[in-house]
């Protein structure tokens, strides 16, 4: 069996689709069905049932799915450690993160490393949360730092920052000067929420549910994006939100934005580093990861 091959099944089976597999793998998928087809043939078994809509590994296909990645996993590790040989000189990480800390916090954090490491390529990019660790458990991302952590065991989590959730509103609003604002209060106004996915959400759903609060009690105006759309439906008068601390420092600084004390609605969370238990860390990502695991008293 052919390295190569291996990578493809276990990509198929974990996009449940030839299409995109083909596709992550730079192949057609006319190419993507002769490699399995020969895996097939080599072994004797069908591997893949493709008779529904998705793609799933028959019996024999869950056999060598988890052979194939414990194999995958050597080769990787092997290779790393080939590679770590040498000085940490260079290297390439690939990082993932949700909006509060892919817009506000890493930018500054990777311009700092690199001034130390010019040597290692580092690579961001944002989305919601959990899109974020299905890339870094999909082993497209090595690294991921995110506001909501699902309970996967096959994720290893540390602390990264500790932030605080604040509610926001136009200066002109009159919440600018009304002082502190009753929870009651708060569920009555127009609300803008970040889509599904967003940790940020999560977060503050699973906190009000601690108090008895259904997010259906939220008087929910529009549904936005991530940070930036919420925010600037809140700027152009749209209703109030809550955003990170972290996202709105700069806003509230210039005028764009008013923070709101509510009674009720203290809310705190860990920003959490995330990575994938069984993939090996070349030395460069390690690197990377010690430093932002330092930042956490600093930020």
């Amino acid at each position: 069996m052919e390295l190569r091959h291996l990578r493809l099944f276990c990509e198929i089976v974990d996009q449940r689709s030839f299409s995109v597999a083909a596709e992550f793998m730079h192949i057609t998928q006319p190419a993507a069905s002769l490699q399995v087809r020969s895996l097939e043939r080599e072994l004797g078994a069908r591997l893949l049932d493709r008779s529904g809509r998705d793609v799933t590994p028959t019996d024999a296909g869950q056999v060598l799915y988890r052979h194939a990645r414990q194999i995958l996993d050597l080769d990787d590790e092997a290779r790393v450690e080939i590679m770590d040989l040498g000085e940490l000189v260079g290297g390439r990480v690939t990082i993932g993160a949700s909006t509060g800390p892919g817009e506000h916090l890493l930018p500054g954090l990777i311009v700092e490393f690199k001034r130390d490491h010019p040597g290692i390529d580092l690579s961001l990019r944002v989305t919601d949360s959990h899109e974020v660790i299905d890339l870094v458990l999909g082993r497209e991302l090595e690294l991921g730092v995110v506001g909501a952590v699902s309970g996967r065991p096959e994720l290893a989590v540390a602390p990264f920052a500790r932030d605080e959730i604040v509610v926001v509103c136009a200066p002109s609003h009159r919440w600018a000067r009304a002082g502190e604002i009753g929870l009651d209060e708060f569920l009555r106004e127009p609300l803008i929420v970040q889509q599904q996915g967003a940790g940020i959400r999560a977060v503050v759903e699973t906190a009000l549910r601690e108090r008895g609060i259904k997010p259906t009690q939220l008087n929910v105006l529009l549904e936005l994006g991530l940070n930036e759309s919420a925010k600037h439906a809140v700027m152009a008068g749209a209703g109030v939100t809550y955003l990170s601390k972290f996202a709105v420092r700069s806003d509230v600084r210039n005028g764009m934005l008013a923070t709101v004390p509510v009674t009720g609605f203290q809310i705190t969370r860990d920003f959490s580093i995330v990575r994938s238990k069984s993939r090996a860390l070349s030395k460069a990502v390690e690197a990377f990861l010690h430093f932002l695991e330092a930042q956490y008293e600093l930020l």
